[in-house]
């Protein structure tokens, strides 16, 4: 790995649990090995494009890493009726990109979780979306779902050596009946269990956080705690 910054920030509102107070870590890489990719994520750390962060919060450890063992894990009734809803979709699978129909589905997602969830207005450059899903340290993969030849749904996933990472998502909001997150999960899954991967890292898991609910559905799956990891 080579590590061009570190910074830590200061105490700011969490974004998680609202009546507390968070820092993070960041590291700037300007290059990350596929194994240590798997390293910093057994961890607890993440990544956006070359930009890996990790909770530096004082007195609080609910941000808890969540994993899933591929081999071990099997959908439930809902998740298999998931894939059913969405067996009419074509799945693309291949290096990032950017291009103006990706921009458009991804402000409109965005616009979206800004009218309903009430999240902080952004407007995404295409020089922001280029360093943030595309300029990657390690190798990462585009899942593209359509409709025809709609885009509904994109998802970028890093690939370390023993596992895949979930990165981040952006649906389409015309279709909330598909449950295309989960869709995208699954799919995850099933290309990490091809790929011959151990596990699927899901980002955080916070106690009372209810974004981040629907992580624990995927079972069986693991939780990193401050004594380690452990299956739940």
């Amino acid at each position: 790995m080579i590590e061009v910054a570190q910074l830590d920030t200061e105490p700011e509102l969490c974004p998680y649990l609202p009546d507390r107070n968070a820092r993070t870590r960041y590291q700037l890489v300007a290059d990350l090995l596929p194994s240590e990719y798997d390293d910093k994520l057994e961890k607890g750390w993440r990544r956006f494009g070359s930009i890996l962060f990790s909770p530096l919060c004082s007195g609080c450890s609910e941000c808890l890493s969540i994993r899933v063992p591929v081999d071990r894990f099997e959908p439930s009734r809902s998740q298999r009726r998931v894939l059913r809803k969405n067996s009419d979709l074509r799945v693309e699978v291949g290096e990032p990109r950017i291009d103006e129909e990706r921009l458009d589905l991804y402000r409109g997602h965005h616009a979206d979780r800004e009218a309903r969830r009430d999240w902080p207005s952004v407007k995404m450059s295409p020089e922001e979306y280029y360093e943030t899903f595309c300029f990657n340290a390690v190798s990462t993969l585009e899942f593209c779902y359509r409709l025809d030849e709609r885009l509904v749904a994109v998802a970028y996933v890093g690939e370390a050596e023993r596992s895949l990472n979930s990165i981040y998502a952006f649906i389409d909001p015309d279709f909330p009946r598909r449950s295309l997150g989960v869709f995208d999960v699954l799919c995850e899954l099933e290309e990490a269990r091809r790929l011959g991967k151990r596990y699927l890292y899901l980002g955080y898991y916070v106690n009372g956080c209810k974004s981040m609910e629907y992580k624990a559905a995927y079972r069986p799956h693991e939780l990193l705690a401050p004594e380690g990891w452990r299956a739940t």
